[in-house]
């Protein structure tokens, strides 16, 4: 029994201990917004929601990259893309790449607008790992709101002259304009005649 009981005071000692781990202001904003929605409050339960996503999104180390895909034409707006059927591009043909970064930082474009912007390296290598060419500062991704969007489609347009047929990588990496944070993403495509 007494054994039995030490193994019970461990495990709550050990829950105790495990209660500093449960505080802070994340789980304080989520109670925050527990409480709101149970109050009928749904506009401040949104607007609490927003400010908990941001202080997430800010907390980020490097910009991520929800997704990327090959696509059929430059995408209209956020989500709004026909991905392409297959990897396979024509020699000359334009690559088109649609992609959704998040955790990218603002800057002010002054009388109220905010700005998201990004400078993009491409580097490409053959799947064995050659690179073939590094071309930093390549392009530049930006836009004015008056709202920080949460939502950025980065439309890429690359061609690659003078390439031989065969599958290649294609690195493409943001330099947010905004902040230090940096983030890469890997596209792998296949150049046929």
């Amino acid at each position: 029994m007494l054994k039995k009981a030490s193994i019970l005071a461990g495990i709550a000692l050990g829950s105790l201990m495990a209660l500093p781990l449960l505080a802070g202001p994340i789980v304080d904003k989520a109670s925050e917004i527990e409480g709101l929605v149970a109050a009928d409050d749904s506009k401040g339960a949104v607007d609490a929601a927003a400010a908990l996503f941001g202080t997430v999104w800010d907390g980020t180390k490097d910009i991520g990259i929800h997704q990327t895909v090959l696509v059929t034409e430059p995408a209209a707006g956020f989500g709004i893309f026909n991905p392409r059927a297959d990897e396979k591009f024509k020699v000359g043909e334009p690559i088109l790449i649609y992609a959704e970064p998040f955790g990218f930082g603002y800057g002010s474009g002054g009388d109220g607008l905010y700005t998201i912007g990004f400078t993009v390296d491409l580097k490409v290598s053959t799947e064995a790992g050659e690179v073939l060419g590094e071309m930093p500062g390549l392009a530049n991704l930006d836009l004015t709101s008056r709202y920080q969007n949460r939502e950025f489609q980065a439309n890429l347009t690359y061609t690659l002259d003078g390439i031989t047929p065969g599958r290649y990588i294609l690195e493409t990496t943001l330099h947010d304009k905004n902040s230090a944070k940096i983030g890469s993403f890997q596209n792998t495509i296949e150049i046929v005649e």
